[in-house]
């Protein structure tokens, strides 16, 4: 029997979705030669194994959290003690489980940035997400625009404003305004769910909502705004040796942007109520569109994901413009909600199934990254 941990939980404001995405995954497996082991990182860096009888939702909660509570069991790595747990009692450290590898269901922070991937991998626990170098230029969304620019394949323009910059260099933020006329979109520049994104009409607008922004990151990216655009996702599970690409979905949106509510809050395709996480949000999967654009889709996934060397099931999403029919890639979503397994139903790639590959994955070689320094490029050029 494998010890596998199902990571979730950390210090990103998108801790609480981690802590869905974990649930459903955890509540719906059902493994025979698996033992998937809820490992919670809190959001002071602890670490704990939560027996799923005990632990509810509410629990994780930031005013509720409490790790006395008998769901939680507080538990360390110890130097030079391989893929071992220790259990941290009144008496000193106990041996508590070896595990085999981990699978990656934190959002944002060091969970999708790559750091709590390496700190495992010393360890000597493998990971279902990787690599960190490839998890790094996914978080950071300047500098994905960036290297996807350099591979050539298409971005909304864009520039990256530190918050210094904004309040000590109004002469540079004076430049980038002759490339860019309102309405633009504001960004944090390493968040997701949507939090921290805001369209902005004019340059009172940009200056309100840009310091919103700035309360999720010390820098924000600014991009064209795309008027008649449609929203499409694609997900990709796979190592170097086998790929699947999924059908293309399209969520729907309430707003002139996908928010945080309509991928979380909203009710489901058939009115029902949402149950939480990226699964149950409003959607047509698949979506109704062309094949040839449906084959667009899929094939400039698959060159993302070769490109950045990303291994395990990530999600990457599109904005479509529809009058210059023209395709733009937005972001990688490395560590996706709901781990994006109902992509893979028709393939009847679906929880358990998902768990086993991805365990096999974690053990599998790592791409060999495609991007290089050289690649980070300028992109203040217009469309």
């Amino acid at each position: 029997m494998k010890n596998v941990l199902l990571v979730f939980g950390g210090k990103s404001y998108e801790h609480d979705i981690s802590v869905v995405t974990a649930m459903q995954i955890y509540k719906k497996a059902r493994l025979k030669d698996i033992n998937l082991v809820l490992f919670y990182v809190s959001r002071q860096d602890e670490f704990f194994v939560c027996d799923s009888k005990k632990a509810k939702l509410v629990d994780f909660s930031l005013k509720n959290f409490n790790k006395k509570n008998k769901a939680f069991k507080e538990v360390c790595f110890v130097s030079n003690e391989k893929k071992k747990l220790f259990l941290k009692t009144r008496f000193g450290l106990k041996e508590f489980l070896t595990c085999d590898s981990a699978i990656i269901a934190c959002h944002g922070g060091d969970g999708e940035n790559g750091r709590l991937v390496t700190f495992l991998e010393k360890q000597g626990i493998v990971c279902s997400a990787g690599n960190s170098e490839a998890l790094s230029f996914c978080m950071d969304k300047f500098m994905f625009k960036s290297l996807m620019r350099g591979l050539k394949l298409p971005i909304v323009s864009g520039f990256c404003i530190s918050k210094d910059d904004y309040l000590n260099d109004k002469i540079k933020l004076e430049d980038y305004f002759k490339f860019y006329k309102f309405p633009l979109v504001i960004k944090a520049n390493s968040g997701g769910s949507s939090i921290g994104v805001f369209i902005v009409e004019d340059i009172d607008d940009f200056n309100d909502k840009i310091k919103q922004a700035f309360e999720f990151d010390d820098k924000v990216v600014v991009e064209k705004y795309i008027k008649n655009s449609r929203e499409f996702n694609v997900a990709v599970i796979g190592d170097k040796d086998k790929v699947q690409v999924s059908e293309v979905d399209e969520p729907l949106k309430n707003n002139e942007i996908l928010t945080f509510a309509d991928k979380y809050l909203s009710q489901g395709a058939k009115g029902e109520k949402c149950k939480g996480g990226m699964e149950n949000s409003r959607k047509n999967f698949p979506a109704q569109i062309s094949s040839e654009l449906s084959i667009k889709l899929k094939d400039l996934a698959l060159k993302v994901f070769k490109g950045l060397g990303l291994k395990g099931i990530v999600r990457i999403d599109f904005l479509y413009d529809e009058t210059k029919n023209k395709i733009y890639i937005c972001e990688v979503n490395a560590v996706p909600g709901s781990l994006a397994y109902y992509f893979f139903a028709k393939n009847k790639i679906v929880t358990n199934p998902l768990i086993e590959r991805l365990v096999e994955i974690a053990h599998s070689e790592d791409f060999k990254c495609d991007i290089h320094s050289d690649y980070v490029t300028d992109i203040l050029s217009t469309d």
